[in-house]
């Protein structure tokens, strides 16, 4: 192959550790790809100087080749962005940079390869690049979450028969005409209006506004080309070659899982995998460790103890459900922390003590337990923290970006 690939990526980074996601990515793309491939990053005043120096040396160490385009250097994006500000918060805003491509980009990149950055090229990108787009303006694959959902929980554009449900794609990998996309500057102005127009529409917004935009004129790729991890797992699926999508926060630290470890065996390969990095990760991990131990313990105690009392907010008690009974003394919680503690503690005191436990399911407990030690009870005895309980329970091997990976 003689002509350039040309991949693209939109950025907003207000946390400053969004980009190195888009580093994973591009790391399994240079690694997977024998041909020059040139990666634009449009972008706002987010991008760190430390985050674009460790994308350029990941580019050098591959030796490649990546551009770096403001789009709040183009009058046009600016008034785009300044009109989307009354629909979203600029931290949302990145996913829509795309739709200035024909814009910011050099006239001659005819075509482009557009990439969430939450996607990991593990094949040959040059597979995807060679398909004709023909008289299509993109190329896309059909969402699979979408098209097995039942016809109530799809899409509003397929509720309505607007786009038919195995034709609507999922916009994170692309495959644009940039002619088409530079004769047609107005397609940001049209999103904004789309978006105005149908407030019902915004669960995904440019993802249904390309849908609506493109439903006559998009070609439908294989399923290879955007492989859901959600689905995958969901189906207990893998493919050995593929452009793999974690969409939805699915990234995982359980190395046993073939998707996590795909995911870290490129991150590792970046400039953000330092050893602050790992630290800060493996402090993470066992925090998730430790709480999940602290509750095991009281799940533990509560079965030994067959007479419970609950003591705290009626909201909380109401989550443990019917598995735990016993006797509940509404705390009032910031109201009036003593109500009702005369009587529960009275009944307390008549219970045998190999027998009883306080459960204290109260956001307060921190201040309860000063109170309850006060008078004698032991924590991990006669009392305990049985506000865990009613968390979300956290899996070690899937849970959102924020974190684990966010935190890096």
């Amino acid at each position: 192959m003689s002509t350039t690939i040309h991949v693209c990526y939109s950025l907003n980074d207000i946390s400053g550790k969004y980009t190195k996601f888009i580093g994973a990515s591009l790391c399994s793309l240079w690694e997977n790809t024998p041909y020059h491939v040139t990666a634009h990053i449009l972008h706002d005043d987010t991008l760190t100087d430390e985050n674009r120096n460790h994308l350029v040396n990941l580019a050098q160490y591959y030796g490649q080749e990546i551009f770096f385009y403001n789009v709040l250097h183009y009058s046009a994006m600016v008034d785009f962005i300044a009109k989307m500000n009354r629909i979203y918060m600029s931290r949302y805003q990145g996913m829509f940079y795309r739709l200035g491509a024909g814009i910011i980009l050099p006239s001659h990149v005819e075509k482009i390869i557009y990439l969430d950055a939450d996607v990991i090229v593990h094949m040959d990108i040059a597979k995807l690049w060679d398909i004709r787009l023909d008289n299509a303006s993109i190329a896309a694959v059909p969402d699979s979450i979408v098209g097995m959902l039942p016809p109530e929980r799809a899409p509003l554009l397929v509720k309505t028969g607007i786009v038919a449900q195995d034709k609507y794609f999922n916009s994170g990998v692309l495959v644009m005409n940039m002619n088409y996309f530079r004769e047609h500057p107005q397609l940001a102005d049209e999103m904004v209006d789309f978006l105005l127009e149908h407030e019902n529409w915004r669960e995904y917004p440019d993802q249904d506004f390309l849908n609506y935009s493109f439903r006559n004129s998009c070609k439908y790729l294989p399923i290879e080309f955007n492989y859901l991890v959600s689905y995958a797992r969901w189906h207990n699926l893998f493919r050995e070659k593929a452009i793999f999508h974690y969409a939805g926060s699915v990234f995982g630290f359980d190395l046993s899982d073939c998707f996590s470890n795909l995911f870290w065996h490129y991150l590792y390969k970046t400039p953000w995998q330092n050893e602050v990095a790992v630290t800060q990760s493996l402090s993470e991990l066992g925090k998730l460790c430790r709480e999940t131990v602290e509750k095991a313990a009281v799940l533990r105690l509560l079965l030994e103890r067959t007479e419970r009392i609950f003591f705290g907010s009626p909201a909380l008690y109401s989550e443990l459900g019917p598995s735990f009974k016993g006797m509940f003394y509404d705390s009032g919680e910031d109201i009036n922390s003593s109500l009702s503690c005369g009587d529960m503690l009275d009944v307390f005191d008549t219970i045998p003590v190999d027998e009883r436990v306080i459960v204290v399911v109260s956001r307060h407990y921190e201040a309860l337990k000063n109170w309850f030690s006060g008078m004698g009870l032991k924590e991990g005895s006669d009392f305990v923290n049985g506000y865990v309980l009613t968390l979300p329970e956290q899996k070690i091997a899937y849970f959102s970006d924020s974190a684990i990976i966010g935190r890096c």
